[in-house]
């Protein structure tokens, strides 16, 4: 009986660390609508958010809590490229330790550069699908083709920046936070 009496309170822990964690990423997607420059920055915040969902309860709840956050910010955002960009690469820091294991360093590298850049391609070919804005498509087409390379380039740029800030905030987290939370534990 004590054992089914833990694993029921570890599952209720589990779902409400999950659940406190997806609200503070949907309000954060929220808020980011209302700032023009958080559209990419607010979703690279709340994929840090996932990465104690990550530590504490493992791959399977932190990919529920993603796509939880996901939905709600498609269906409640105001800023639908922020919730796309957190559709597509929201995810990655629960993906980050299994292409960190790829060796040789130059194929792990190549690899996130085609996801970072392979996601943002078909986040743009599917938005530019289902929302067939004029605007959306004149602001590409007036980049210009130099422009629009040097926005890839700087985008893969703060990626791999991301992707080395992750390191250091699980480090923090398990050094810092993480003892402060028992609760989680017992």
């Amino acid at each position: 009986m004590a054992y089914d009496r833990n694993t029921a309170r570890r599952q209720s822990m589990m779902v409400a660390f999950c659940g406190m964690a997806a609200g503070l990423s949907v309000v954060m997607m929220l808020l980011g609508g209302v700032i023009p420059i958080a559209t990419y920055a607010v979703p690279m915040l709340c994929g840090l958010i996932l990465l104690p969902v990550l530590l504490e309860f493992g791959q399977a709840a932190a990919w529920a809590t993603f796509f939880s956050v996901a939905f709600l910010s498609l269906l409640l955002g105001f800023d639908k490229e922020a919730a796309f960009f957190y559709l597509f690469l929201g995810y990655y820091p629960i993906v980050k330790w299994r292409l960190d294991q790829l060796k040789p360093p130059f194929f792990r590298i190549l690899m996130k550069a085609l996801l970072f850049i392979g996601a943002m391609g078909a986040m743009y070919g599917l938005l530019s699908l289902l929302f067939p804005l004029e605007a959306f498509m004149r602001e590409f087409q007036e980049m210009g083709a130099a422009a629009l390379a040097l926005f890839i380039l700087v985008y893969a740029v703060c990626m791999f920046l991301y992707d080395r800030l992750l390191m250091p905030m699980v480090l923090f987290y398990a050094n810092r936070i993480q003892p402060k939370m028992k609760f989680l534990r017992k």
